[in-house]
This record gives structure tokens, C-alpha cells and sequence, in this order.
């Protein structure tokens, strides 16, 4: 496969990936705004734009005055990540370059699928942001996640299982481990706040993971911090763990350079088969808090060199603006 066919594939994947991520992010505080304490948003948001590597758009300086905006001003903090073609992280950029990526392949993609991703685009490039606000701040993020999974399904329905697959699932879970990571140690952070500063609940994190109704049949409904991480960082079967994204990719290496897969290992895979051990001995005590926090970085961090030593090794050539880990 030519190497600027893998690298839209690749791309493709990484941004449907970041739209999906993004998403999620936004659903989380708006799925708040009518239930709970102001001091809770407000840490909500900073958990957004903080996995994001973003400050919230226009905020005051003082931590005062940063704090009551972060708390009132949902529709701005929405708009920046929604709606905003300026916001390299926002839903409708992400959602733009991936279907620019599937532009450039789309004679290697089924009809269905590039329509499916074309007019999700179109959808969410049209929408009138206050028109879609009055009938709920998250029905928007909520009908665009279901888009999204709709063309998931196209895709694994229809996809032929070539390169071209290998390099999009490659793109998307290496996207998803540096995420999560970053999402992880951000809740982690934030949620271990001292003086009497808003925390959150470790139940919201399983919520936004999609994995509270598996955790609470496989531990207790008593939610414990030291539970949630192992089961979200090691646990083998959850679709949102580290573990889980970390297997899919030493797989999807192997079906792209099997000799890479053997001793001695290409750097991809040694890259990847760390990371895949860092996970499995990491000691995730709930008592460590600071020293979690330290891990996840280093989990993105390394995922972060993993995504380079692939695209030295297979997709190297002069990329397009605007195409950034």
C-alpha cells in the first residue's frame, strides 16, 4: 500500500477517533447543568479542557473570576468545542479532516460508509448552534455521538479487512490510548482536590467510560476508586481500557509488518509492546494519587513517541497542514 494511501487511512482514523473522544467530553458537564452544584461544573469543565491541553475560551485571569465563568457560561465553553472552525479540537474540525482524509481514499472505501461520514459532516457543519441549544444543551453532542456509532457500524459491517483497515483501527485506538490517558490522569488530578474543593465521583468516570453497568455487576455498586482505575487501565474485555486499546494495536502492527513482530522487533512494536507491559505491572493503589497521575502522563507521553516511530516506519512523507498528534 503507498504510503500516503496508509497515512489517510491512519488519519482518518485517529480524527473520527478524536471527534468521538471530544463528544464524550462535551456530554458530560451539559448532562450537569441542571442537577448539580455549580462548584461540580465547574470542575467538570476543567476536566474537558484540560484533556484537550485547552484553556477555556476568553476565561479570566484571576482564579476567581475564571472559576464563576467556568460555572455559568456553558454555551461559550460548548460553542468553543462544538461549533468553532478556529478550535483545531473542536467536534465539527475533527470531524472535517477526517472526512477530507476519507476524500482522498475514497475509492478503497464502500459507498455506504462515505456517505455515512459525509453527511455526518454536512449534518453537524449546518447546525445552528442556538436553534439546537433550546431544545437541550445535549441533545446536539447526544444526536452526533449517534451518527458516529452509526458509522462505526458501517464500517465494521462493510470495511474489507486490508491494510487500509489495519492503518484506520491503528490510527484510532493509538488515538484513544493518548486520550484516555490524558482524560485519566486529568479526572485523577482534579478529582483529588483538597480544602473542601468540588471532587468527582468515580461513578461519572465509569458513566463516561461506558463501563458502570459492567463494573457494578463484576465489583459492587459501592464505587472504589482503586476498582475504577485497574478496571478501566487492565481490565482485557472493557472496549475503553488501556489494556484492551493496547492489544488491538500490538494486532494491528502485526498484520501490517509481520517481521516487524519478530525478534528483533521493529521499533513500533517494541514502542508498543512497552507500553502493553507498563500497563500490566503498573500497581494502580487508590492511596497513590500524585504517583497516578505521573503514570498517565507517561502513558501519553510514550504513546505519543509510539505514534511517531509508526509514522517514521510506514507513513513517512511531507503531511498537510493541520495534521497534528
Amino acid at each position: 500500500m503507498l504510503a500516503r494511501v496508509a497515512a489517510n487511512f491512519y488519519w482518518m482514523g485517529r480524527y473520527l477517533e478524536r471527534t468521538k473522544q471530544t463528544i464524550r467530553l462535551v456530554r458530560y458537564p451539559l448532562d450537569r447543568l441542571v442537577d448539580r452544584t455549580a462548584g461540580e461544573i465547574a470542575v467538570a469543565w476543567e476536566v474537558v479542557y484540560r484533556t484537550l491541553g485547552q484553556t477555556p475560551p476568553d476565561a479570566p485571569e484571576s482564579r476567581a473570576e475564571a472559576e464563576m465563568f467556568l460555572m455559568t457560561d456553558a454555551y461559550t465553553l460548548a460553542g468553543s468545542l462544538i461549533e468553532e472552525t478556529a478550535n483545531p479540537e473542536s467536534i465539527v474540525s475533527c470531524w472535517n479532516v477526517a472526512r477530507e482524509n476519507a476524500r482522498q481514499v475514497r475509492s478503497h472505501l464502500p459507498l455506504p460508509v462515505w456517505t455515512c461520514l459525509n453527511q455526518g459532516f454536512l449534518w453537524m457543519r449546518d447546525i445552528d448552534l442556538p436553534t439546537a441549544w433550546r431544545s437541550g444543551p445535549s441533545a446536539l453532542a447526544g444526536e452526533a455521538s449517534d451518527r458516529l456509532r452509526h458509522l462505526s457500524g458501517v464500517m465494521d459491517a462493510l470495511m474489507y479487512r486490508d491494510d487500509g483497515w489495519r492503518f484506520m483501527v491503528l490510527g484510532r485506538f493509538i488515538e484513544r490510548v493518548q486520550h484516555q490517558a490524558a482524560f485519566l490522569g486529568a479526572w485523577v488530578e482534579l478529582g483529588r482536590r483538597e480544602r473542601g474543593e468540588a471532587a468527582l465521583p468515580w461513578a461519572d468516570l465509569l458513566r463516561i467510560c461506558g463501563a458502570y453497568e459492567v463494573y457494578s455487576r463484576r465489583y459492587s455498586m459501592q464505587v472504589r476508586q482503586e476498582q475504577v482505575l485497574v478496571f478501566l487501565v487492565q481490565d482485557p474485555e472493557l472496549p475503553r481500557s488501556l489494556r484492551f486499546s493496547m492489544h488491538l494495536i500490538e494486532e494491528m502492527l502485526a498484520g501490517i509488518d509481520a517481521a516487524g513482530a519478530r525478534y528483533p522487533l521493529a521499533p513500533p512494536h517494541r514502542m508498543a509492546l512497552r507500553l502493553a507491559a507498563a500497563l500490566e505491572v503498573e500497581n494502580l493503589d487508590g492511596e497513590r494519587g500524585r504517583d497516578s497521575v505521573r503514570f498517565f502522563r507517561s502513558i501519553a507521553n510514550e504513546c505519543r513517541r509510539l505514534h511517531e516511530l509508526a509514522v517514521a516506519a510506514y507513513l513517512e512523507f511531507p503531511f498537510a497542514a493541520g495534521q497534528e498528534t
